[in-house]
């Protein structure tokens, strides 16, 4: 049945900007399906940019992907110096993971994970 998440798709206002600033991020190739339509290959996901719309606006609110992260403050400062801003935390989880949420520049949600307590 459901084996595993091949892609997150970000509905966006500016499908090549997003594109570009998270392959970027992931230090990957924009690729393009067509001229409404990018994506970049990150590590276990492809991530797809889809113009925002009536049916999907985009944004936060919607289902936000969580990232694993060696080291939650350095992945937050670097986020944050592209342009991403802090939405939500850092805070702890009960289950003992450090986790943050931010807000990319194109108003989708980042979730950042990091299961130890600090970076060996």
């Amino acid at each position: 049945m459901l084996q595993s998440i091949e892609s997150v798709i970000l509905f966006v206002p500016d499908v090549h900007a997003a594109a570009s600033w998270y392959a970027e991020i992931f230090g990957r190739e924009v690729r393009y399906e067509n001229e409404n339509f990018a994506y970049i290959e990150a590590p276990g996901v492809n991530i797809g940019f889809h113009p925002a719309d009536e049916k999907s606006p985009g944004g936060a609110g919607g289902a936000t992907p969580y990232w694993n992260v060696h080291d939650l403050k350095m992945a937050l400062e670097f986020l944050i110096a592209r342009g991403a801003k802090l939405y939500r935390g850092p805070a702890m989880t009960t289950q003992g993971a450090s986790v943050a949420m931010l807000t990319d520049p194109f108003g989708c949600t980042i979730g950042l994970n990091q299961t130890k307590a600090g970076p060996d």
